[in-house]
């Protein structure tokens, strides 16, 4: 789960970096690629992993790149989600190849000396892992919900001009959805779930014959959800 910690923590953060529409200028992409591999960086050596991790390194890198070449705002050419396929794939890869053995790293020693009883029974290769789904489920899951988007065609995607809520509400309903899974709390998850339906039935309800918003609601829900939702079988 190391490895896979380390992509999510990576993608995620230079998405965080780079700007919104993510068409950005030359010296914004670089920004956003070194955010992403400063951070790669101070994970590999806080987590004090051995030389098989730094082999994967260059890897991850070069995944970094390729997602951020693919995945600008001007991906609306293709009809296809492509780099999802792209991400999902790396993320097996992360899963099924060894796992390398956390050692004495500086941020194994922030972590132990913290003291916290809420973590005294949470292993530090979880906690990262657990932080680095966070940073992912703010905006790079944005992405991945805007290219499935994309995916169901130019009529279903341009609904987001008139829903552009889900921009804001899709991270906090996310990351909120993680910890209340993570909880055990599957009675406020359905509540939440429950409750954005509500809210999005009368934006729904208003739509003409073969309009797009229940379908653009419907998908960007599932997706947005589903992402949360998959992460919680490695806690």
């Amino acid at each position: 789960m190391i490895l896979l910690a380390l992509l999510l923590a990576t993608v995620g953060t230079a998405d965080l970096v780079r700007p919104e529409n993510r068409a950005p200028s030359q010296l914004q992409a670089l920004s956003a690629g070194a955010a992403g591999a400063v951070v790669l960086m101070l994970m590999t050596t806080g987590l004090g992993l051995g030389a098989s991790a730094w082999a994967i390194v260059p890897a991850v890198l070069a995944f970094l790149v390729g997602w951020m070449l693919f995945t600008p705002v001007g991906i609306v050419q293709t009809d296809r989600p492509w780099p999802v396929a792209g991400l999902i794939a790396a993320t097996l890869v992360a899963l099924a190849v060894p796992q390398p053995s956390v050692g004495d790293g500086w941020l194994v020693r922030w972590y132990t000396g913290l003291d916290l009883p809420t973590l005294a029974d949470v292993p530090v290769e979880q906690f990262v892992l657990g932080v680095a789904c966070v940073v992912f489920l703010v905006e790079t899951a944005n992405i991945v919900v805007r290219l499935m988007l994309i995916g169901t065609g130019p009529r279903v995607l341009a609904t987001e001009n008139t829903l552009q809520g889900g921009r804001i509400l899709g991270p906090i309903e996310r990351v909120f959805v993680l910890g209340m899974a993570l909880a055990g709390q599957y009675a406020a998850l359905s509540v939440v779930v429950a409750a954005k339906g509500i809210l999005r039935f009368p934006e729904i309800s208003k739509d003409t014959a073969g309009g797009t918003r229940a379908e653009y609601v419907l998908v960007g829900s599932f997706v947005s959800l589903a992402q949360a939702l998959v992460f919680v079988p490695l806690f």
